[in-house]
């Protein structure tokens, strides 16, 4: 099984990088093998950050780093997904893809069969661009609704080749379509409206096999899940935070040092997890990002 990392540099300059960023990423590879050791863990990247993050000695954490190139003329700085969406439409083969803000508990191999898995449902009503969205109607194959529901993909295992190219194809279409149309009005819920809720319609639609890590239903504007349960999950809420965390829209306002997000407790933390990853030496990665971000 080939568990992929994906990171695009969009502004194409160093400010991309933060201490909060490049902790989360190794945390995360660094459980990701403790728990899946037999996994082969594989990082992409542009050259800006391949030239860049080698100065912090992290690459043995990956069994192989390849170079990130794609041609779309899409908006990086919007559609900043795109890199993992070129990835998924050019497979041969079953994927599982971790976000840098991922971070695992436990094993998931025993799920890993012939259901496409996601890490949860998010209600799209109250964060997703509306059904009625002129500019998703402007697009060649308008997303259209069944539900009001979007799967979130910080965790994504895609176990169809066919299925995945099918459908990142697509996404990168509309990515490229909603570039094209110039709009100021066209933003990263764009993105997510094609990536994740698209996603969800194709798969209810369609009936594929699917399932998502959590049975409780997401809310991203209070961050966080409630009540609703979802159609098919594997953990209940208890063993939802046990077994995962994904900081999303958490990573901004623990960067921003918001109420109620604790920067220096989160930093300690991913701290501790890169340490049980027993990958990599805690004070000389802290050393390395004291030096080089702050010269």
């Amino acid at each position: 099984m080939e568990t992929l990392w994906v990171l695009e540099n969009v502004k194409k300059d160093l400010s991309f990088y933060s201490r909060l960023q490049i902790w989360l990423l190794v945390a995360s590879v660094s459980l990701w093998r403790k728990y899946h050791p037999h996994h082969k863990t594989v990082f992409y990247a542009d050259d800006i950050t391949l030239e860049h993050l080698k100065n912090f000695n992290i690459f043995h954490l990956w069994h192989d780093v390849r170079p990130l190139c794609y041609p779309e003329k899409i908006n990086r700085e919007i559609f900043w997904s795109s890199p993992k969406t070129k990835i998924i439409s050019e497979t041969e083969i079953p994927l599982l893809l971790v976000d840098h803000d991922f971070l695992i508990f436990r094993s998931i191999d025993e799920h890993l069969a012939d259901k496409l898995i996601y890490s949860y449902d998010e209600r799209a009503d109250n964060w997703y661009p509306p059904e009625n969205d002129v500019y998703n109607g402007r697009l060649t194959t308008p997303i259209t609704r069944i539900n009001d529901l979007a799967a979130n993909v910080s965790f994504f295992y895609l176990p169809d080749p066919k299925f995945s190219r099918k459908y990142g194809r697509q996404v990168l279409k509309n990515h490229e379509e909603f570039t094209a149309m110039n709009s100021p009005y066209v933003t990263t819920n764009h993105m997510i409206l094609s990536e994740q809720l698209m996603l969800k319609q194709w798969l209810c639609s369609e009936s594929i096999p699917h399932q998502c890590l959590s049975k409780n239903i997401w809310d991203c504007k209070k961050a966080d899940f409630y009540d609703v349960l979802a159609e098919s999950g594997i953990w209940d809420l208890k063993e939802t935070r046990r077994s995962y965390k994904h900081y999303g829209v958490e990573e901004m306002r623990i960067r921003e040092h918001r109420t109620g997000y604790n920067y220096n407790e989160t930093i300690e933390f991913l701290k501790r997890c890169v340490t049980a990853g027993k990958l990599m030496d805690v004070t000389e990665l802290e050393n390395n990002i004291n030096t080089i971000l702050n010269a």
